[in-house]
């Protein structure tokens, strides 16, 4: 049977995955849009907190510092509704109904991870878009949690790899989820 890639990244950083209930009806029905499965498969795998001191993945946070809906509504309120967003050019934050960017992690070094969200396609298809310093935008077709695993693992994966970094992946949890 072939191991799912939160399989790989749970083994790799040594982490017990944990069997989550989280409210993704309520957290869907916020952004208007349903979210990657494998990236809800990882939240509720791992919870709240950050991988190799580098990336932390955005969650349902009762305390709103890691809250996936919280931090896109703070990119929605500073963004125009309409026009480009200088900020995010060539690309503009998410809204309902039309295609833009979803955060969904942060990493060290001004790194920031995004989908590339449109309700109308299925969010398994969605590229992943990262921005940081010192690379500019690129966009990225895998699955949340592959592009996790290989952050983390593989130091071929460039420029988004900390393998040579952090030769041993871990996890560090940062209290309850929810």
């Amino acid at each position: 049977m072939k191991r799912m890639w939160v399989e790989r990244i749970a083994e790799a950083t040594n982490w017990e995955p944990l069997a989550l209930e989280l409210p993704w009806d309520s957290v869907e029905e916020d952004l208007g849009t349903p979210l990657p499965e494998d990236y809800k498969r990882l939240v509720e795998a791992f919870g709240k907190g950050e991988f190799s001191e580098f990336m932390n993945v955005l969650c349902v946070d009762a305390t709103g510092q890691f809250d996936l809906t919280r931090i896109w509504h703070k990119y929605l309120d500073a963004s125009p509704e309409d026009g480009p967003d200088p900020v995010f050019t060539p690309y503009q934050i998410y809204r309902p109904g039309r295609r833009g960017l979803i955060p969904w992690a942060f990493g060290e070094m001004e790194c920031n991870y995004f989908w590339l969200a449109s309700a109308e396609e299925d969010p398994a298809t969605w590229p992943i878009v990262t921005q940081g310093d010192p690379y500019p935008w690129h966009e990225v077709n895998m699955s949340t949690s592959e592009f996790v695993y290989r952050v983390l693992v593989d130091p071929e994966f460039e420029p988004f790899s900390i393998a040579r970094l952090f030769p041993q992946p871990d996890f560090y949890p940062m209290g309850p989820v929810v």
